[in-house]
């Protein structure tokens, strides 16, 4: 039989008491007890904290090897001369803007990827070099870049014999490009209209601006296709090849205009900056 010991309870908000029968080896070892209860719990929270520190240490492992297979499949220096490539290209592309009078690509913390390059590193090269060509297409479709049409050209800018006369010399401001009426003109770079209708001895003229400081013309043509204000995109027809204004023959004029200055178009038929011949 369990020896039990009467406990009295004492509420001293309640008048009455009570009284309560606890086994009395409790009360006598109580302490043994309670520290019996505590080791329990300091047990759980061991055998919990080693099976989390397993699992994430597995996870971790998982993950280790796994970087060390993408490591031991990419080979480092075709990533490092893939990032070298594309820093030199737009300092290429940076020069030719420039020689140009264009806004260079801005690009932050430009300069190439270090010798301690690691290839963990590779997405957050990765991420920086798409974020920052990102508006290189919009900078190319701006630039007034290749032939606004099909055909010989037949008439380059500089000096030139009076096409009508054939007496003297006088300065051509663009490039004449043969062709026959109808013949689609498309515009060489995105931009605005400024200017779509007759023009004295240019006939029927559009004149697009690409930005503040260079635009381009397009003239004696026989249909204009645009309207004043209207927004181009790079290669969309502007017109029709025609014969109008002081003209020998259909044929485009075509001019760059750069600061109010006619500019040589040869430079920008295409970014190889070297000169290309046209027979």
């Amino acid at each position: 039989m369990i020896h039990k010991t009467s406990v009295l309870i004492v509420n001293s908000k309640d008048r009455e008491s009570k009284v309560r029968q606890v086994p009395t080896h409790i009360i006598m070892n109580w302490r043994k007890y309670a520290m019996f209860s505590a080791l329990l719990v300091i047990a759980f929270f061991l055998v919990s904290g080693f099976m989390i520190y397993q699992n994430t240490s597995r996870q971790y492992k998982e993950r280790l090897e796994r970087a060390n297979f993408i490591r031991s499949q990419i080979d480092v220096n075709k990533a490092l001369a893939s990032f070298a490539s594309i820093d030199s290209g737009i300092y290429r592309l940076n020069m030719f803007l420039e020689e140009r009078g264009l806004e260079k690509l801005k690009i932050d913390n430009m300069g190439g990827v270090s010798s301690d390059f690691d290839i963990i590193n590779i997405n957050e090269f990765a991420t920086f070099y798409e974020n920052q060509v990102e508006g290189l297409e919009e900078v190319v479709n701006m630039l007034p870049l290749g032939k606004p049409c099909e055909g010989k050209i037949t008439s380059e800018f500089g000096y030139r014999r009076n096409p009508f006369t054939r007496v003297g010399r006088e300065f051509h401001s663009g490039m004449d490009i043969k062709g026959k009426v109808g013949d689609s003109i498309r515009v060489t770079g995105k931009g605005k209209v400024v200017f779509a209708g007759h023009k004295g001895g240019l006939g029927g003229c559009v004149i697009v601006r690409h930005n503040e400081n260079l635009q381009t013309l397009y003239a004696h043509l026989h249909k204009v296709l645009v309207k004043e204000g209207q927004t181009v995109e790079n290669t969309e027809v502007v017109g029709l090849m025609g014969n109008t204004g002081r003209s020998t023959g259909p044929h485009l004029h075509y001019e760059i205009i750069f600061n109010n200055k006619r500019i040589n178009p040869k430079e920008y038929l295409n970014v190889n900056t070297k000169e290309k011949s046209y027979d």
